[in-house]
Formats: structure tokens, C-alpha cells, sequence
């Protein structure tokens, strides 16, 4: 990857990071990502994620 495109990459996922997000849209993309089940719980490929993520209700 060049250092131009890694660049372009570091500067979007700072802005993403700094963007207030909903949960629901989040829980809803993460879903049609084929991540989290219609019921919340990761999908078999994802199940070590569990060890990093904490959701808070």
C-alpha cells in the first residue's frame, strides 16, 4: 500500500472514530455485515471479538 493511500485510510478512520453513532444503527450494520445474529450474539466466525468488546445496556 502506498504511503498516500495509508494516509487517506489513517484520516477516515479518524473521522469515523470521532462521529457520534446510534446503537441501533450500529447493532443493524454489524448485522448485515454478517458479525452479530438478528438476537445480538456474534456469528461463529466473530466469536473471539466477544473478548474485546463489552456492550453496556
Amino acid at each position: 500500500m502506498e504511503t498516500k493511500q495509508i494516509g487517506l485510510l489513517t484520516a477516515l478512520a479518524k473521522k469515523i472514530k470521532t462521529e457520534r453513532k446510534e446503537i441501533a444503527k450500529v447493532i443493524s450494520s454489524l448485522q448485515s455485515a454478517k458479525i452479530l445474529t438478528k438476537r445480538g450474539n456474534f456469528t461463529a466466525h466473530y466469536q473471539t471479538l466477544k473478548k474485546v468488546v463489552t456492550v453496556s445496556k
